[in-house]
């Protein structure tokens, strides 16, 4: 069980922590356009708003040369949505496709970036062509004279200040991606503690226990009885405390426990308890989960016996396809009760469907109903493998 903790917690990491590339640096798990955005625009409003007072101040010093700041405004509004569009894809590609396809969709996020800088501040200058400095700025736009160096100057500026609000973005999600990642961790290392804490627990508490100690109190008045019950239940009790500490044995020594557990119980009730095993050959070295099928037989002998029963009839029948492995056990209880719901909803059953779900996933399966008036059921298929072979996967 402590073993299955440990899976579980790595299971949990590698489903709910934020990827880490091999150079520390974490992305989101999930790159969400809303968390993108939100990051991006207060980044670009600060990086922007810096630009334009910078330009304000130099055209107090130097009115004659510098352009309104207007259509600079105009350009930061017009390039923010871009912004964060190119930082969304560059996100994106590194989450889907690794770290070299985000720095060539960052390369050229920049470039169609920069590209579109000019154009940007043209249409700014165009909204406030009243102003003489804006309108002859325009008439030497659009001459095809010295064009190409003014271009690459505003593609190299605004590039810049595109690639750093992009850095700025990946250090935030790197930063909280590994917050997180620590918040979770510390999380799943106390649920684990508490995990071990009951697994240690549950090796000397079984739950099948406690009805076998009814066995003795029964027969307290007779000593020879209860003397052999005693020393019957020391033994399995001694071996099920070493049985526990292993994820898994053959078939064979499961059915021993079983064996065992309904001899103590037959001891106590010889004329109300019959029981009939039946194993397909080829099986007995089956690879199954420690201690998986007590608390269903368990479940047959004390909910067999409710309701005035007479006599309760178990059957496990056990057969294998050429990958599957079937497990059936089944008995007799009261007509008069109704079927319940809650048949199905016992300590014994529902650690039995929770191992398994955590050991197999969807390559196990479990039921356990009423299957007539007078007849409860309860099946385990597993993926067969003989016992020694590979771990369980």
């Amino acid at each position: 069980m402590i073993d299955q903790a440990k899976m579980l917690v790595s299971n949990s990491v590698a489903r709910g922590a934020p990827a880490v590339s091999n150079r520390g640096l974490a992305v989101p798990t999930e790159a969400r356009w809303k968390d993108v955005w939100l990051t991006v625009t207060p980044i670009w409003a600060v990086l922007a708003t810096g630009r334009v007072v910078f330009y304000a101040l130099e055209r107090i010093r130097y009115p004659v040369d510098v352009p309104p700041v207007f259509a600079d405004v105009i350009e930061a509004l017009l390039l923010w949505p871009l912004a964060a569009v190119g930082c969304y894809l560059t996100v994106r590609a590194w989450r889907c496709h690794g770290a070299s396809r985000a720095a060539m969709m960052a390369v050229g996020s920049t470039l169609i970036f920069g590209l579109l800088a000019r154009p940007s501040y043209a249409i700014g200058s165009l909204l406030n062509v009243g102003n003489p400095e804006s309108r002859e700025w325009l008439d030497e736009f659009t001459r095809h004279s010295n064009l190409l160096y003014p271009w690459i100057s505003n593609t190299v500026e605004y590039g810049v200040l595109y690639l750093s609000c992009m850095a700025v973005m990946l250090g935030y999600f790197s930063f909280m991606s590994l917050v997180n990642e620590r918040r979770l961790r510390n999380a799943l290392e106390a649920e684990v503690l508490q995990v071990r804490q009951r697994a240690l627990r549950s090796q000397l508490n079984p739950h099948f226990l406690f009805n076998s100690l009814n066995s003795i109190v029964s027969l307290s008045d007779e000593k020879p009885a209860t003397q052999l019950l005693v020393t019957q239940l020391s033994d399995l009790l001694r071996r099920m405390l070493r049985a526990s500490e292993q994820e898994e044995h053959d078939l064979f020594e499961e059915l021993t426990y079983v064996e065992e557990y309904l001899e103590i119980e037959q001891t106590r009730q010889p004329s109300r308890l019959d029981w009939r095993m039946n194993v397909e050959p080829g099986c007995a070295r089956a690879a199954v989960p420690s201690l998986i099928l007590v608390p269903l037989v368990e479940n047959s002998v004390t909910h067999g016996l409710r309701g005035g029963v007479q006599t309760v009839a178990i059957d496990i029948n056990v057969w294998c396809t050429s990958r599957e492995l079937f497990i059936q056990i089944g008995n007799t209880c009261s007509a008069s009760a109704p079927p319940r719901e809650s048949d199905r909803q016992g300590l014994g059953l529902r650690n039995v469907a929770d191992r398994l779900d955590m050991l197999f996933g969807r390559g196990a399966s479990f039921r356990a109903q009423r299957v007539g008036i007078d007849r409860f059921e309860a099946q385990i298929s597993l993926p067969l493998r003989e016992f020694g072979r590979g771990a369980v996967s």
